[in-house]
């Protein structure tokens, strides 16, 4: 009997972790040696490389030796392979991969069995066996939600890092993905510049342009007052496109349609940040709960009408007129309505996110594109005149 190997998706999640000075000190000084120890294990493994030819990993294991130092030389071995393995693929001369942060992988991630203030311990096995530390963390609203995901598990291992004098630990879910439904119907979606997401069933995400104005604001601020830029804060574009991803699957879920994308890589390049962006959390959200994904060829969305499939179009910021027929419509929304009508007529296969972040599955509705030596506009007439039916149902 063949037995199919279960596909699992693992996601990390930065916790704070509270900790005292006396416990900062010494996660300083363990921070330290970890680095120290890797610097030396990658130095080690480079000269064996330089004698014999290969990488040969001796001595494994060593008596005596603690948790400690066999999580630094397993970190230092995987590292070198990857670096090396990446060198040899780009034919480039081998870069050592050095931590150049404190950071610890010598963690251990425990939850409390009594009901207390912390639901989270972040264990650390020192040098020595009377060096331990137990520190505390709690959880935030984005780890519950990871957690209440069917087949998720919180992972054991994990690591300490210090950003900006605060500690924080990076721990793991690991979540099984359950098998895509089989779907008929698309959700066809299109990234706007000013509106952030328009869906086919008419739909409109809120303008992104305060928002935008917004963060420059505060960016100005921060540099005339002399405050560093905060790269760690999710920005609120970010935050928006984020919000718009949980609903879209959420409302596919509960209809049982699949989502139709444009393929972030060919989009004009302001569109790219945030339509890769937002592909990446509605894929990342959607196999999650067993909701199809596919990508769509972008070119002639936005001109063609998705009543008669004609390109002979005005489009002027949101408003779009189709000269043939007369339809007037907003230009999001008749882009949407195309995609849909794409993912319609080729179908959709799953595609993981490992095969679809950034752009990496297949596109389809390439073949009406380079079909032959059709006009442009005929073969956007036949694609556009797949499912008139369902177009007019919106």
């Amino acid at each position: 009997m063949d037995e199919t190997k279960e596909e699992t998706l693992t996601l990390a999640y930065r916790v704070k972790l509270d900790v005292t000075r006396i416990k900062s000190d010494m996660l300083g000084m363990l921070c330290d040696f970890f680095q120290r120890e890797h610097h030396a294990q990658l130095d080690f493994l480079d000269s064996i490389v330089a004698q014999e030819g290969r990488l040969v990993l001796k001595g494994k294991s060593q008596a005596g030796e603690g948790e400690f130092k066999q999580r630094v030389r397993y970190r230092a071995a995987n590292d070198y392979k990857r670096a090396r393995k990446a060198a040899k693929a780009l034919k480039k001369q081998l870069k050592l991969p050095y931590l150049h942060a404190e950071l610890c992988d010598a963690a251990e991630v425990q939850e409390p069995r009594k009901a207390i203030s912390f639901d989270l311990w972040v264990h650390i096995e020192g040098l020595s066996r009377d060096c331990q530390l137990y520190l505390p963390a709690r959880k935030h609203r984005a780890l519950n939600r990871a957690l209440d995901y069917p087949s998720a598990s919180l992972c054991k291992s994990a690591q300490v890092m210090r950003r900006k004098g605060k500690w924080y630990a990076i721990v793991y879910v690991r979540c099984a993905l359950p098998e895509p439904c089989e779907v008929k119907e698309w959700y066809g979606n299109d990234v706007g510049v000013r509106a952030s997401v328009t869906r086919s069933d008419g739909y409109q995400g809120p303008d992104l342009h305060p928002i935008l104005k917004a963060q420059k604001k505060r960016t100005a601020e921060r540099q005339r007052q002399g405050m560093p830029h905060d790269f760690g804060r999710q920005t609120p574009q970010r935050q928006a496109l984020a919000r718009e991803a949980r609903l879209l699957v959420s409302v596919a879920l509960a209809t049982g349609r699949g989502i139709a994308l444009e393929d972030p890589k060919r989009l004009p390049r302001y569109k790219q940040w945030a339509a890769r962006y937002f592909a990446k959390r509605v894929a990342l959200l959607a196999s999650l709960v067993g909701v199809q994904v596919t990508l769509i060829a972008p070119p002639y969305t936005s001109i063609t009408c998705s009543k008669c499939g004609s390109v002979e179009t005005f489009r002027y910021r949101s408003c779009f007129r189709c000269h043939r027929c007369g339809y007037t419509a907003n230009a999001d929304f008749n882009a949407s309505c195309n995609i849909r009508a794409r993912a319609c007529h080729y179908g959709g296969s799953h595609k993981s996110p490992k095969s679809l972040l950034p752009g990496g599955g297949e596109v389809i509705g390439d073949s009406v594109l380079d079909s032959g030596r059709k006009s442009q506009a005929t073969m956007l007439v036949e694609l556009a005149a797949v499912c008139p039916g369902s177009l007019s149902s919106l």
